[in-house]
């Protein structure tokens, strides 16, 4: 039944293959049209789990107190400190520039020039608060009564100016833009304005999440020369394969067309490009290429049969086309379908930037199922029929001919058993090296050590308290709640706590600023920098202040009712293994220290990436259950046999476990370029065995002869998988040549996984048929086939 319709299908496509042909561009060019719509979009909401409580938890303070994009500027003075008229001017003038950005957030743009950065003293008449620089001091006097200024507020120390007073900051932070949703967009105008005070005489260094993220934006918008370059190393492979033009282009054809319906059906549901997606149009060329070169391969052999049965090469053409969509298109499909629905699988996942990789990859793969079953076709039956001499070279037999035919009569002949010992052994020795693996996504290392980024991040955390950030959001009962002195006090006790800790160079909270408060209503004596044990009297400084400063001043460590607060703390080290081992210090401390009723929450740039940690380990495992089970699901029911499924979903248990122990041997961590290899592993990997059951057991049904079976399918598809393979492999080695890691890694996993399942799919899984004689290939008496001499049947 399923050939009746394949061949009634076939031949319609070619019955009317200029409609077929027509409507695909017509599609095409549909899809082309919605590909406008797509942009880079790299906010963090497209990477981090939404629902976890770092994450909710960092939303909500990026909502009340901002903070989630802070970017820092360091303003090294050549020679001498920051305390000279030019150099405070410059300050003066990029805190003012980065005030008029649009999706600036004004209120946590600090330096010594902005003006709710004040400087407190007591007086005969109460508190006088007067910003710590209201004009750039011109005299020797004046500069002296700016730093004793400075002096006198410890909040800045670290945070705006360095403890030798040799390098100073600007703190600005930003909103993500929605309507151009990436990192060098956000932080354009901020260089422009710092690149307006580029004289020589500073040097000015940036760090902050925002300058990792824009560092890795400006490697994804590369991903164009990449692909470029791995569309022409797979042509490269194809005319190899082939050794003919056509053969070389087709594969393409089905690549490039496939990548454009992909994006364009992103573009139609709105899904931006994301750094994920960014290398998925390599991956959609690649597996695009591989089920052309299986139905490639077949249209050869059928048109070399057709013309030696004496048809005309027009005829023959057509008839080729036929068969192989006849003999392919059912296989194609039905591993077209395990690895669509495996991508799918992956929108289960907690991450966003997961989920639309997944849909990416699917609609690929769907898309060029359905152009290899329609104008492909449609088109092959249209061009002029191969030449004699075209025909002739792709049937000539090389060293991998040879090989092949060799690994058949090993494979027939008693060996079997020492190619599965071996894979096996292979396997224990690479799986051990999963005690190793480790779970991070420290995107800072993607760079190089060398990078400018990585050399500016490592003089800033030297300079001052730290780039990298933690926040506390302090909640209360009620209004005025934080105003209360134990609660203020447990807020200093986890400052001092977290300051006690390797690493953490800087906290800022309220508190610091009611501490000074106390100390200059007493004569600025320092035995009173400490918080009052009264509530009215904490109450009343705040008041006091208000009378002299400005309402806004506190936005970013307190909100308007007193409620609720922020503990901002910022860290040297970006290790995410450290900064999970301090979470859980925190926590424990909260639990013992703060009053009954008041609540202490996480957030931060480092709480989300221990979050997006918790969640790749969770979904990580949860997904290759998924896609296993698909993949068993889908191989049973194709072959009617639950062994089926097993032999389908048994390589790609062993190339996941072969990945992971990779991983492990190699320092690769557990990250999110590690979740899209191993995706691509799984949705790929299954193609070639499916491949190589169905040509196996057509052979063996034509011929009843296991060693004529073994080497046909071995001589036609085992080939087109080796075909495959090197495609995938080639594509991806060039982005070996990057100076990011994300894409290095991928490089090196696909590479290895995609070498790792060709070599299990003809040798392992091969060893194995042949010694376990499954049921659903070898039929019910198996002993009988192999003990038939070699062509008795023909």
């Amino acid at each position: 039944m399923p050939t009746r319709l394949f061949r009634a299908y076939a031949q319609h496509v070619v019955a009317y293959r200029w409609a077929v042909f027509i409507a695909a561009i017509a599609l095409t060019v549909f899809w082309g049209s919605r590909m406008g719509t797509l942009q880079l979009d790299t906010d963090p909401k497209t990477w981090t789990p939404q629902k976890h409580p770092y994450v909710t938890t960092t939303n909500l303070l990026e909502d009340v107190f901002g903070g989630k994009n802070i970017a820092v500027i360091g303003i090294v003075p050549k020679t001498g400190d920051v305390y000279q008229p030019q150099v405070l001017a410059k300050i003066q003038r990029i805190q003012a520039g980065i005030e008029q950005i649009p999706h600036a957030v004004r209120h946590n743009i600090l330096s010594f020039a902005a003006r709710k950065v004040k400087a407190i003293k007591g007086g005969p008449d109460g508190m006088e608060v007067r910003p710590l620089m209201e004009k750039i001091p011109q005299t020797p006097e004046d500069i002296a009564k700016l730093k004793a200024a400075v002096a006198s507020m410890p909040i800045y120390i670290n945070a705006l100016v360095s403890p030798d007073g040799k390098a100073a900051a600007v703190i600005a932070d930003f909103r993500q833009d929605k309507t151009i949703p990436n990192f060098v967009a956000m932080l354009k105008d901020m260089r422009e304005v710092v690149d307006r005070e580029r004289d020589g005489t500073v040097d000015f260094y940036f760090g902050g999440t925002p300058v990792i993220a824009e560092a890795g934006d400006r490697h994804f918008m590369k991903m164009p020369i990449y692909f470029g370059s791995a569309l022409l190393v797979i042509m490269l492979i194809q005319f190899w394969s082939f050794r003919s033009v056509q053969g070389m282009l087709l594969p393409v054809v089905t690549g490039l067309l496939s990548v454009v319906w992909s994006l364009g059906i992103m573009g139609l549901l709105k899904i931006h490009l994301d750094p994920l997606t960014t290398t998925t149009p390599i991956l959609i060329l690649s597996v695009a290429s591989g089920h052309a070169i299986q139905i490639l391969k077949r249209y050869y052999e059928e048109y070399n049969r057709l013309c030696s049965e004496g048809l005309t090469p027009r005829d023959a053409n057509r008839g080729a086309v036929v068969e192989s969509m006849v003999r392919v298109g059912p296989v194609m499909i039905t591993a077209g379908l395990i690895a669509t629905l495996t991508f799918f699988s992956l929108t289960s996942t907690g991450v966003p930037m997961v989920q639309h990789f997944g849909v990416c990859a699917g609609c690929g793969v769907l898309s060029t199922m359905l152009l290899e079953m329609s104008l492909i076709p449609a088109l092959r039956s249209l061009l002029r029929p191969p030449r004699v001499r075209e025909t002739l070279r792709e049937q000539q037999a090389g060293v991998l001919d040879r090989f092949l035919a060799g690994l058949a009569a090993q494979l027939v002949g008693g060996r079997a058993g020492w190619f599965l010992g071996g894979g096996i052994a292979l396997l224990l020795a690479i799986g051990t090296g999963t005690l190793f693996l480790r779970v991070d996504n420290n995107f800072k290392l993607y760079e190089k050590p060398t990078s400018t980024m990585r050399v500016h991040d490592g003089i800033l955390n030297a300079t001052f308290g730290g780039t990298n950030t933690f926040q506390f959001l302090v909640q209360t009962q009620g209004q005025d709640g934080i105003k209360d002195p134990k609660v203020l006090q447990a807020v200093a006790d986890l400052q001092a706590f977290l300051e006690s800790q390797p690493d953490v160079g800087k906290t800022q909270s309220l508190a610091d600023l009611v501490k000074r408060m106390n100390q200059a209503m007493h004569g600025d004596d320092p035995k009173y920098y400490s918080l009052p044990a009264s509530r009215d009297l904490i109450a009343q400084y705040l008041f006091l202040y208000s009378l002299s400063g400005d309402p806004q001043d506190f936005d970013s460590y307190v909100d308007n009712d007193y409620g609720r607060a922020a503990i901002w703390a910022y860290l040297k080290s970006d290790s995410t293994s450290y900064a999970d081992a301090l979470a859980h210090k925190v926590q424990t401390f909260v639990t013992e220290h703060f009053p009954p009723g008041v609540t202490v929450e996480m957030g931060g740039s480092l709480p989300e990436i221990i979050a997006l940690n918790q969640v790749v380990i969770r979904d990580k495992f949860q997904n290759i259950s998924q896609m296993g089970l698909v993949v068993f699901v889908l191989g049973a029911i194709m072959f009617r046999s639950l062994m089926a499924g097993l032999f389908v979903v048994t390589p790609l248990i062993a190339v996941t476990i072969a990945n992971f122990g990779l991983m492990g041997w190699i320092g690769t961590p557990l990250d999110m370029p590690a979740i899209s290899a191993a995706a691509m592993a799984i949705g790929v990997g299954a193609d070639y065995e499916i491949y190589l059951l169905f040509r196996f057991r057509e052979e063996l049904e034509r011929s009843g002869d296991v060693l004529t079976a073994t080497r046909a399918s071995l001589l036609t598809s085992g080939k087109a998988i080796l075909f495959v393979a090197l495609s995938i492999v080639g594509g991806y080695s060039v982005m070996q040549v990057a100076d990011f890691a994300v894409y290095t890694q991928i490089s090196n996993m696909v590479i290895t996984t995609m070498t790792i399942s060709a070599l299990f799919a003809l040798f392992f899984l091969r060893a194995l048929m042949m010694l376990f004689k499954p049921r659903f290939i070898f039929g019910d008496k198996p002993q009988a086939l192999f003990a038939a001499p070699a062509g008795s049947s023909q």
